[in-house]
């Protein structure tokens, strides 16, 4: 019997290697990044959800950004101009939030070279995100 378990553990260790290739190859595994005011500034945009413009005085522009309902589905579109803030601090912000459009917060990943961000939409439990990257 030993030689049917090694076989079986074997197995399950390329399962598990598979599907850590391939979340990473897809973008589904996500790395938290902290980032400062100054990454944050400058237009953020990802496809058809929409476009925020981070000025460096502290203002925002948000531009046709996707809304979402409880179940994940974009279902109207926000846009106007407000403010915008980062928290733990300034120094080493893990999370932003605008003042304008429904959905903070939103969190940072990817690198400091292309960071991402992203906010939850629909229910929580399902795991869904709306991601922009900065342009």
């Amino acid at each position: 019997m030993p030689d049917e378990r090694g076989r079986v553990a074997a197995g399950l260790r390329g399962v598990v290697l598979a599907v850590a290739v391939l979340a990473t190859a897809t973008g589904c595994m996500w790395q938290q990044q902290t980032l400062t005011r100054a990454d944050i500034v400058g237009t953020w945009t990802e496809g058809d959800t929409g476009t925020v413009l981070f000025k460096d005085d502290g203002t925002v522009v948000v531009t046709d950004l996707a809304e979402f309902n409880n179940d994940g589905d974009k279902v109207s579109e926000c846009g106007g101009t407000g403010e915008w803030g980062v928290y733990p601090d300034e120094k080493e912000a893990e999370q932003l939030w605008i003042t304008v459009c429904d959905g903070n917060p939103w969190e940072f990943g990817g690198s400091k070279e292309q960071p991402t961000m992203r906010r939850s939409v629909g229910d929580p439990d399902n795991g869904d995100a709306q991601t922009l990257s900065r342009k």
